[in-house]
């Protein structure tokens, strides 16, 4: 990879995985992150977006005001494979939209990496825009424990978002990196700086 290069870092894996520790080391090595979830937040704020929503999953996710109440969408987009896709497909467009924008802004700045931490950026088909993909995947009980702490869920409700994910298999096939995180935060730091020397001294 030319270090004159704009790099576009995609960032993906399960929830829980450790996407979020990997982010910060590669800010360290001064790449601008841009957090896909924080861009599905501003999404779901859209007129395009929340028309989507409420032809695929009805009114009763909005509140009074008509803004989309995130745990009653969660509730309904995460019940069945079919309507996670379904979510994705109201939501990603616009998400992809928003990146783009990112993206640009960094680069314009004279930024010379970005990452891109996104879940789902395979779905969206944002991973044909990235210079390469870094995949963090870990254990299911882990996870489980960190995004039960994490999102203040019950087991069940974790259970429910992890059973709606995607397996190992289906990151580590697609992905150049994969960092397995079933150990300490300082484990998991030293093998993402290990990715970060690799990448920034090409």
């Amino acid at each position: 990879m030319n270090n004159s290069e704009f790099k576009i870092i995609g960032l993906t894996g399960q929830s829980g995985a450790g996407k979020s520790t990997v982010s910060q080391t590669f800010e360290k090595y001064g790449a601008d992150v841009i957090d896909a979830d924080s861009l599905a937040h501003i999404a779901l704020t859209t007129e395009k977006c929340k028309e989507n929503l409420r032809s695929a999953f009805g009114s009763d996710i909005f509140d009074e005001k008509g803004d989309v109440v995130r745990k009653a969408l969660a509730k309904a987009a995460f019940a069945t494979k079919e309507s996670t896709e379904l979510l994705n497909k109201c939501t990603h467009p616009v998400i992809a939209e928003l990146s783009k924008k990112a993206f640009e802004e960094v680069k314009s700045k004279g930024g010379k990496a970005v990452v891109f931490d996104a879940p789902t950026l395979f779905e969206s088909g944002l991973d044909s825009l990235c210079t390469v993909i870094i995949s963090v995947i870990a254990d299911k009980n882990l996870r489980a424990e960190r995004i039960m702490q994490r999102d203040n869920l019950s087991f069940d409700e974790a259970m429910l978002r992890l059973n709606a994910q995607h397996s190992d298999e289906y990151y580590t096939e697609k992905s150049r990196y994969i960092i397995v995180n079933n150990s300490t935060a300082e484990e998991l730091q030293k093998k993402a700086e290990d990715v970060c020397k690799e990448l920034f001294d090409e």
